[in-house]
Formats: structure tokens, C-alpha cells, sequence
């Protein structure tokens, strides 16, 4: 009897709380995704294995079934993963609101752990900072303080501290403050050990932290994480973002909301890539930012009080594997999701973009994709004409860690899974609230012209426009209201494609505003919520 066999291939994503798996195999003729399991990384390879082998007994060819385990064993594994160890920061500044703030964003922007963080306002004498300081175990110092129009001797004095607690090699420093200041902290530390970069902070109004995020990006890739850097999550995932957008000709804007730390990509249609790592900007850092549990419960509105959400935030803290238990959970968690996506796209606030990609657990498991659409659309606010995606089998990371002559090949075999279209999203700016917004007209080709259909300023509809269609749209946005672009006339024409949502008409401003009043706030989130959830109705 002749032997049934197929062809089968692991993409692997180890992550520093989940691990995500999936096979891809030939289904009649074309590589499709047949399986994809996540589970806590702490439970290890052999349960995933046995979760995917479940999947394969369940849904592929009952002829293979006793062979699974042999055939994932031998499958070609393409792998990607987060950084084993992080690299650990010591932060030296002047004062906790200003230098210390700032220097604090760019170090968790370029991937940095801030494991202290040390000001010379921040109450403890000067014995207990050095205490501290000459305790700390740390790859690296970045010192900061003062600004340019002015000597600052408390700047001086937190380089001298970094320079007193150090041990020699004890890691590179980074002098980031004033530069009339620049030679004298240099003398204090031996030949080399010390680097100077532009005032991140370069007088009380103004922040310029560009210039310290890419220096500390470097350092952190040359010694610190010298691993394979084709595997890391967060270079293959910003490869991959490169590739669809080179191979669309398309702008991309992607956000990767992990469970410790998050990743934002903006690709240019060129596939040249921007690339911001927030150290603790997953889920298990919401509870860091200040006001997190009021700023959750408001933004949901349905998660209960800010004594509940808190307890919600601890918990991600804690165990940042666990899932919400509760729909009460599950919106404070989305809800810390979408504060967590504005946070990363704010600096530097970008331009429009062609295609919004969000991956991570959080948005691409969401029990409903009208969710994960709501996380894109709050948290981004992508103006203008916008299509919606997310990364739901977690193929993006280990497609990424190919090579370059081998990811274009990768994603054209597996097209039909690579991303999971939400839609498209048309979202606008401007206009008094209660008055139009936009009146926009949605022609498919083959139906009849149906009448334009009139968006108010603060209102969400949703067109049914599924997987795979396209519609033309002419948008007739109203006096005050902007879609972003320069308008050269009262209409604007696009096209539109379908997906898991449809089309979203989004009048509801940049940034979003909600009530003062909590009735009315959790009455008009709960319709917004509505319109995005129900089955929309055809607009005609």
C-alpha cells in the first residue's frame, strides 16, 4: 500500500510570556495555515507540539493521524523569539519631571529595562542614591540633566555620582544633558567608557529624545543582545512589516502589543522601516503609567469601578499569561490595550498611512474582530482612508527572520493567511459635534448606487463590506472637517476593501472625546461598542 505523506513547515514565535505555533501545509495544491496554538511559554514545547497535533487529528487527514507527531518532528521550523536578556539601565537625572522623564521614554523606546532610576529631587540623601547606584546590576548609565543656554552643576553632580558608583568597565555611560558640559563629564570616567549625544532635553519646554533613542539602539544591539538578530521578534517582525509594505507600495503603520513590551513599525512604501521598542509597553506595563486605572475605566466604561480595573492591571503585572475571566476583565483589558497603543504611536506622532497591522495577543486573539478593530482604531487613529489588518496566526515574526531572498517567496505562498483583513476605515477630524461630518456614498460594482449615507461629528457606522470586495467611495467631508490630506475639491474618491468588520465611517474626532458626565460617557462608549459588535445592516 502506497504510504500517505505531506509537506509541512513550523512558524514558531517564543515570546517572554506566550509562545505562538503554526503549521502550514499544502491543501490542495496551496500552502494554507491548518493549525495555530498559543499558550504560556512556561508550559513548554512539548504541550504546544501536542496542542498542534490536536488541531491536525481534528481537522487534517484521518490517514495521518498516527504520524503527526513524526511529521512536525522532521517539518522545516522557522523560528523567531524575544531577547533572552534584557538590557538593564541605570538612569541618572537632574529632576524626576524633566530630564528624568524624558531620558526614562528613551531608554524604554529603544528596548532598554530601566531597572533604576535615580534624580537628585527625589528625597534620599546622597549616601542612599550612591547605596543604590553601587548596587545596581546594569549593562549600561545614561546620565542626564541641564539644559543647553546654561552650566548646571546638579547636572555635573549626577554625572559625578554615575562616575563614584561605577566600577571601571562596569558598562557604557551616556551623557545625554547639557552640552556646555560635555568635556568635563567625559574627564570623569576612563578613556572610552563614555559617550556624549544631543540634549535629549535641550531647554524646559522642548524634548528631543531622536538623537538618545537611536544611540541607545545601537548599543543595545552591539553589546548587549549580541544573539542572531535575524531571529529576534522585534527585528523580523519590523523585516516583515518592511516586505508587505515594499510589496504593496504601501505606507505601514504596525503595532506589536506583547505581554511585557511592544513594537511599533511605520514602513515606507519603499520598504525602508522606523522601528521604536517600548520595554514596558505591553500589557503588563499599563499599570506603570500614571492614572492607568482611572484612564482605563473611563475608556471602557463597562469594566467596573477604578478599584476593579487596578486589580486587573496588577494581575497582568504579575502573571502577564493570564486571560481575562469576565467580559468585565475583557474590556479593561482592551481598554488598557488601546490607552497602550496611543502611548506608542504618540512619539513621533505619523503621517497618514495606507494599511494599520496590529499583532499580539491581546489584539489578534480577541474573541471578536470588531474588537481588535476598536484597539486599532482608539488607539492609533489612523486619519484618512485606512485599512485595517491583524496578524492572527502570528506568522509575521517568523516570516520576518528569513532571509531577504526568502521572505518575498514566504509570504506569497502563504497570501491567503498572512494577515486577517478587518476592513477599512474612513476617519475624520474637525466639525461641531451633533452637526455632519461627512456624507459618503459606497458603490460595489454590480449593485445599484445606493444614497449617500451622512456620518454627524462623533458618530461610528459600519457598512457591510466583506472579505474580499471592493467598493468605491466618494466622501463629501463638511466645512471644518478634514481627512488628513489637502483637499483640492469638495470630494474625495477612493476605494475601499472588505473584511471581518466592513467599512467603518468614523467621525468620532482625533483624539477621541468623550462626556464629563460617567452616565453619559458609558452611553455613548456602549454605542460605539454596539455599532462596531452587531451585524451591521446593508446602508442603502
Amino acid at each position: 500500500m502506497t504510504e500517505i505523506s505531506t509537506e509541512l513547515a513550523l512558524l514558531v514565535d517564543v515570546g517572554s510570556a506566550w509562545a505562538k505555533a503554526g503549521v502550514i501545509g499544502r491543501v490542495r495544491g496551496r500552502w494554507r495555515l491548518v493549525a495555530h496554538a498559543a499558550q504560556p511559554t512556561a508550559w513548554g514545547p512539548a504541550e504546544l507540539r501536542r496542542s498542534l497535533i490536536r488541531q491536525l487529528n481534528a481537522a487534517g487527514d484521518p490517514r495521518l493521524a498516527d504520524r503527526y507527531d513524526e511529521l512536525l518532528a522532521s517539518a522545516n521550523r522557522i523560528e523567531c523569539h524575544t531577547a533572552r536578556q534584557p538590557g538593564r539601565l541605570a538612569v541618572v537625572a537632574v529632576s524626576r519631571e524633566l530630564s528624568g522623564s524624558t531620558a526614562r521614554r528613551a531608554a524604554e523606546a529603544a528596548g532598554w529595562q530601566v531597572t533604576e532610576l535615580v534624580t537628585l529631587d527625589d528625597g534620599r540623601s546622597l549616601a542612599e542614591r550612591l547605596a543604590t547606584l553601587q548596587a545596581a546590576d546594569v549593562d549600561a548609565w545614561l546620565v542626564a540633566g541641564g539644559f543647553d543656554d546654561a552650566r548646571s552643576p546638579r547636572a555635573l553632580e549626577a554625572a559625578a555620582l554615575v562616575a563614584s558608583a561605577r566600577m571601571p568597565d562596569g558598562g557604557p555611560v551616556i551623557w545625554a544633558g547639557s552640552a556646555q558640559l560635555t568635556n568635563e563629564v567625559m574627564l570623569l570616567f576612563e578613556g572610552g567608557a563614555a559617550s556624549a549625544v544631543a540634549n535629549a532635553r535641550p531647554d524646559a519646554r522642548r524634548e528631543e529624545p531622536g538623537p538618545l533613542r537611536d544611540r541607545l539602539q545601537a548599543i543595545l544591539r552591539q553589546s548587549v543582545a549580541p544573539e542572531d538578530e535575524a531571529h529576534l521578534s522585534t527585528i523580523a517582525f519590523t523585516h516583515a512589516v518592511g516586505a508587505i509594505a515594499a510589496d504593496g507600495g504601501l505606507r505601514v503603520l504596525a503595532v506589536d502589543l506583547g505581554a511585557r513590551g511592544g513594537v511599533r513599525v511605520v514602513a515606507e512604501a519603499d520598504g525602508t522601516t522606523s522601528t521604536t521598542v517600548h520595554s514596558s509597553g505591553g500589557m503588563a506595563g499599563a499599570t506603570l503609567m500614571a492614572g492607568a486605572a482611572g484612564r482605563v475605566a473611563r475608556l471602557a466604561g463597562d469594566a467596573g469601578d477604578e478599584a476593579a480595573v487596578a486589580d486587573v492591571l496588577q494581575t497582568l503585572r504579575a502573571r502577564p499569561a493570564s486571560l481575562p475571566q469576565t467580559p468585565e476583565e475583557l474590556s479593561a483589558t482592551q481598554a488598557a490595550a488601546r490607552m497602550l497603543i496611543g502611548a506608542m504611536v504618540e512619539d513621533p506622532a505619523t503621517d497618514p498611512v495606507d494599511l494599520v497591522i496590529g499583532a499580539g495577543l491581546t489584539i489578534s486573539g480577541a474573541p471578536h474582530p470588531a474588537q481588535a478593530a476598536r484597539m486599532l482604531l482608539d488607539g492609533v487613529r489612523p486619519l484618512g482612508i485606512t485599512q485595517l489588518a491583524v496578524d492572527s496566526g502570528s506568522v509575521l515574526g517568523p516570516l520576518g527572520s528569513l532571509g531577504d531572498d526568502e521572505i518575498g517567496e514566504g509570504m506569497t505562498l502563504l497570501a491567503d493567511d498572512l494577515l486577517l483583513p478587518l476592513g477599512t476605515a474612513v476617519v475624520c477630524r474637525g466639525g461641531e459635534p451633533g452637526d455632519a461630518a461627512m456624507r459618503v456614498t459606497v458603490h460595489r460594482s454590480g449593485w445599484p448606487t445606493p444614497s449617500p449615507v451622512e456620518v454627524r461629528v462623533g458618530q461610528l457606522l459600519v457598512a457591510p463590506l466583506g472579505r474580499g470586495q471592493e467598493a468605491e467611495l466618494l466622501i463629501e467631508p463638511a466645512a471644518g472637517v478634514s481627512l488628513g490630506a489637502p483637499r483640492r475639491s469638495s470630494r474625495i474618491e477612493a476605494r475601499a476593501t472588505g473584511g471581518a468588520v466592513g467599512l467603518i465611517l468614523d467621525a468620532r474626532g482625533v483624539p477621541i472625546t468623550l462626556p464629563r458626565r460617567g452616565d453619559d460617557r458609558r452611553a455613548v462608549l456602549a454605542g460605539w461598542r454596539d455599532a462596531l459588535m452587531r451585524e451591521t445592516e446593508r446602508i442603502a
